[in-house]
């Protein structure tokens, strides 16, 4: 009789606001999820106690494919970027260095143990400025920050990989996200709408 391998998720930046969230989402529906995130802005304190964290970042290859590999990973959610569009004008090299380049090494990662599904975290900051009053997904793109760039090549480099590969994705470009599904997360970022 043929074991059934259990579907597990890996989500990156899963200790932050959104991200823990998601993690949340997993586990509500009885999905295995590990998390991964280098705790610069997340909380380990987020997540359920009997959730996996594994503190690093998505820049450290290794780290990634022991963690793809130790937990049997069969599916990526990637959240973990340096998300502030306004501080990615002061460090334009910080903001790409983490969400292309994490994004580059999660997929090299993926791809060398056989991972191949990926849910990545873009934003509506790849639209700029809309100059019409409603934004769909063919509304022109046309980033204003590096952050908002790095974002669209993200979606760009997970499409040519797709082309290039058997792997399956999505990219969700959301706005402004607010509000809690649990009291005890909470958004702590500076920047962000709410919180202000």
């Amino acid at each position: 009789m043929a074991t059934i391998r259990t579907m597990t998720w890996l989500v990156t930046g899963g200790a932050g606001y959104i991200g823990s969230h998601v993690v949340k989402a997993f586990v509500d529906a009885d999905i295995d999820v590990v998390a991964l995130d280098s705790l610069a802005t997340g909380r380990a304190g987020f997540l359920p106690a009997d959730v996996p964290l594994v503190v690093g970042s998505v820049l450290d290859g290794p780290l990634v494919a022991s963690t793809l590999e130790e937990h049997e990973i069969s599916g990526v959610v990637h959240l973990a970027a340096y998300k502030y569009a306004g501080e990615s004008v002061r460090r334009p090299l910080h903001a790409y260095s983490e969400n292309i380049s994490g994004t580059i090494t999660l997929l090299q990662q993926m791809e060398a143990v056989g991972v191949d599904r990926i849910v990545f975290s873009s934003s509506a900051a790849t639209f700029g400025t809309p100059t019409t009053d409603l934004v769909t997904e063919r509304t022109p793109v046309d980033p204003e920050s590096p952050y908002g760039r790095s974002k669209l090549v993200g979606e760009w480099i997970i499409a040519d990989q797709a082309r290039a590969s058997d792997l399956l994705h999505t990219s969700m470009r959301y706005f402004h996200v607010v509000g809690s599904g649990d009291p005890k997360i909470y958004d702590v970022s500076p920047y962000n709408l709410f919180p202000l």
